[in-house]
């Protein structure tokens, strides 16, 4: 016992005094105090143009762990007076069962649910999971079911994806198979397409792994987009049922060509781009794959050259707002008040010029049938709607078999969308 307790008293001594924890405290403590100055300069009127200042401080908020001052940056000065207040209180929008899912699976290694949603053309939505494929009308009735027969493949990250008459396509039957295969609207086998075929790559193009990135319907149901190469892609095309696939040149053709405002922004997990509904504006977000400043992306866009912003926990749902050239960008932020180390929700709004137009505590889910508005979901799953002047419209609690629903996508102009009741999917209408 005796030793036990001398292990004891030594596990303790190096778990203090640990060097590496000083060290740690050292620098922490030294950017903290590098910060001090900067940011008092920083706060005067007339510094707040300076970009070398900005990016100075910046810098040393990252390296001092200070993701406030970040924030207080990106809004241009006091961050709290900017956020748009959410009231306590939400209406309640009974919704009525459309279908019920089975339990849908999460992807490899996370909690996430693996499950694509996608708005194909007016009359048309499709739904899929790695197993599963379903198409809907406008009322949300299956039309159709797709069971890909898979060996060791999990149709990539998009699964599969429809035309209105019921006939698919999908790839990874075979993992890492770099085919795109055509199924009839009864699933019966039609045909192959290789990746070299598809898209054969130019001589100075490097081939990869040269996987079917993603695919999907157009908006006229005519036949499907599809992304050569894997990341960010090295070719467009779009293929129709018959006939040779037509190389995409315009690097905007995926936006134009797919249903509006219904494309996520494309690329890579460090490098996305996503264009303004009349594609004059390109929103670019960009970030490290590791090191201190993961967390810490920057997005970039305007025709000025705005020299982005750096938003702490910014993540992938940003955009622009409908039929403008202001953005908004998707965060969250770490609350540690109550010990829960809890992370919220947020969305920050900004001009096509780099002013920040406020912030609210709730990510973008859709726009408003007339699309002068856009809907968000906040922390408690409750949908909050905000006009194109930022002013709070309404905030709705959905409530699905006497269940407090959690919106995953909504069809506003349909009045229909796929809820979470616990861990399984409903689709519902309203």
């Amino acid at each position: 016992m005796k030793y036990f307790f001398a292990w004891l008293a030594v596990t303790f001594s190096l778990a203090v005094f640990n060097p590496a924890n000083a060290q740690e405290d050292d620098y922490l403590t030294e950017w903290k105090a590098k910060c001090i100055p900067l940011l008092a300069e920083w706060r005067k009127a007339e510094a707040r143009n300076n970009t070398d200042l900005r990016d100075r401080l910046i810098e040393a908020a990252v390296r001092s762990e200070q993701s406030e001052i970040v924030d207080e940056v990106a809004a241009g000065g006091d961050v709290a007076s900017l956020e748009i207040k959410l009231p306590a209180e939400a209406r309640k929008i009974v919704a009525k069962t459309v279908r019920r899912f089975e339990e849908i699976p999460t992807v490899p290694y996370g909690s996430q649910m693996d499950c694509v949603i996608r708005r194909m053309t007016k009359t048309r939505l499709e739904a899929w999971t790695p197993k599963t494929g379903w198409l809907f009308d406008a009322k949300g009735r299956v039309l159709n079911e797709a069971l890909p027969p898979r060996r060791d493949g999990f149709g990539r990250e998009w699964h599969g994806a429809f035309l209105p008459d019921g006939s698919w396509i999908t790839t990874d039957l075979w993992e890492m198979d770099k085919t795109l295969t055509f199924f009839s609207r009864k699933g019966k086998w039609l045909k192959d397409i290789k990746v070299a075929e598809l898209a054969p790559a130019g001589p100075d193009e490097h081939w990869g792994l040269n996987l079917i990135g993603w695919a999907r319907c157009d908006q006229q149901g005519e036949g499907w987009v599809v992304s050569v190469g894997d990341g960010p892609g090295r070719a467009q095309v779009f293929v129709k049922p018959q006939g040779k696939p037509r190389l995409l040149e315009d690097g905007n053709a995926v936006w134009k060509l797919c249903y509006p405002r219904d494309v996520e922004p494309k690329g890579m997990f460090t490098g996305l781009d996503r264009p303004s509904d009349d594609c004059k504006v390109l929103i670019h977000f960009s970030c490290p794959a590791h090191g201190m400043w993961v967390g810490y992306p920057t997005y970039t866009w305007g025709e000025k050259e705005n020299g982005g912003k750096i938003i702490s926990g910014g993540d992938h749902n940003f955009g622009f707002l409908p039929g403008s050239h202001d953005v908004f960008v998707g965060a969250s932020d770490c609350d540690n008040g109550d010990g829960t180390d809890r992370r919220h929700l947020k969305t920050w709004f900004f001009t096509v010029d780099g002013k920040c137009r406020g912030w609210i505590r709730a990510a973008y889910l859709t726009d408003s049938p007339d699309g002068k508005a856009t809907w968000y979901a906040d922390d408690e799953g409750c949908v909050v709607v905000i006009g194109a002047d930022l002013k709070l419209q309404d905030r709705m609690h959905f409530v699905i078999e006497g269940e407090n629903a959690t919106p995953v996508k909504l069809f506003t102009d349909l009045s229909l969308g796929f809820f979470c009741l616990g861990k399984r999917l409903v689709l519902a209408s309203w």
